[in-house]
Formats: C-alpha cells, structure tokens, sequence
C-alpha cells in the first residue's frame, strides 16, 4: 500500500523538498530527463531514494530519508507515492504523463511568460524566490547563450492561463533596484520574429 499526502502543514525545508521532486517527476522535467525516466522503467515507476539523493539539488536540501518521506506525505499534490518500507518514491500512477502533442505544446506556451531584466549572476534559487508570492509557477526556464551563460531572461510556466494574466498585469515590476520586462511567451515571440522580419528585409535591399 502506498502511502500519499495528508494535507497536513510543512516547514519550508519540506515545502522545498516537495516542489523539488515534484519538479523532477514533473510534466516539464520528466519527459526530458533520459536517467530518470530510465529508472523508473525499472521496478514499476519506483526510484529509490539512495538514487533520488544523488540528485545535486534535492541532496543540497536533504539526504535523511525519513525527511524526505516526511515532506511528501504531507504534499497535497497526490504526484508521488512512497512504498511501504519508505525507500522508495514514484510518480502516481493516476496521474499520466500528457501526451506531447501540439495541442498540449500550445497550452503550455499560453501560460508561459518571458520576464528579463535578470542580473547576469542570478541563480535559479534567487528567481525562484523572486517569484515565490507572484503565483503558482510549474516551471523556470533560465534562457542561455550558446556559451551557457544566462542571459539574464527567463520563461516561467503558471499553473493557468489566469495566472499567467495576473503576473502580467502587475505593475511596475522589478527584480530589486532593476525593472523588469514581463511579457506572455506569445507576445514575445512575435516581437522577435517581427525584428527577424526587418532585419532580414533591410539586408535584402543593402
């Protein structure tokens, strides 16, 4: 018998705990991540968690697994099941990957807002913090240079398109001292395909 959340309230080291292997078995991560979705072909979705704990970002949090039982009992998302020894974490059966299709593709890109104005040495730790109080937010996206330095942008994937619209409404916003661009994924990508456009033009006639 599996055992899932209770409901009951968490620390915020638990709370940090969930959301991480939350993320991990995740509708964003999971379909990516090629070692894991190898493990959990293995034995019935079921990924110990001396293999969960050499994951660098949940090891920074905790490597006590009664800890990490702990926290995802009292998750209230139902994502994850632990067995009944407590050594092992799935991601519930009842809750499916979605298919990858571009109607789901589309979806996600409605929720999805483009904010830069980032410093250049921001970790995802800092932006997540920045944007714990602004909204239920599913996934980070730290865009990159070819080099792999973040160019101080991100896209961030809201658990609903209303949410997505409320971040978007708010006004004036800034990331300390430096405002901030905020504007739906959407929108963004057809302002950057209107320069190509120009751009592209303007060579044409040169």
């Amino acid at each position: 018998m599996a055992e899932n959340g209770d409901g009951e309230n968490m620390s915020i080291l638990e709370s940090k705990i969930c959301q991480q292997i939350e993320y991990y078995f995740g509708n964003h991560n999971l379909p990516r991540d090629k070692f894991l979705k190898e493990q959990i072909k293995l034995d019935d979705g079921w990924v110990p968690l001396e293999v969960m704990i050499k994951f660098n970002r949940l090891s920074r949090l905790s490597k006590d697994f009664g800890v990490i039982v702990e926290a995802l009992r009292k998750s209230k998302t139902g994502l994850m099941e632990i067995n009944e020894d407590k050594t092992k974490i799935r991601r519930s059966p009842n809750k499916p990957l979605p298919e990858l299709n571009d109607q789901y593709k589309a979806a996600i890109k409605n929720r999805s807002v483009y904010v830069k104005g980032f410093p250049l040495d921001a970790t995802l730790d800092d932006i997540k913090e920045w944007l714990e109080d602004k909204g239920p937010v599913e996934n980070i996206q730290m865009r990159r240079t070819l080099q792999k330095t973040f160019k101080g942008s991100i896209f961030a994937v809201f658990d609903s398109v209303e949410s997505a619209k409320k971040f978007t409404e708010i006004p004036n916003q800034k990331y300390k001292d430096t405002e901030l661009i905020v504007l739906f994924k959407e929108e963004y990508c057809t302002k950057k395909n209107e320069e190509r456009n120009k751009t592209s033009r303007g060579q044409s006639k040169s």
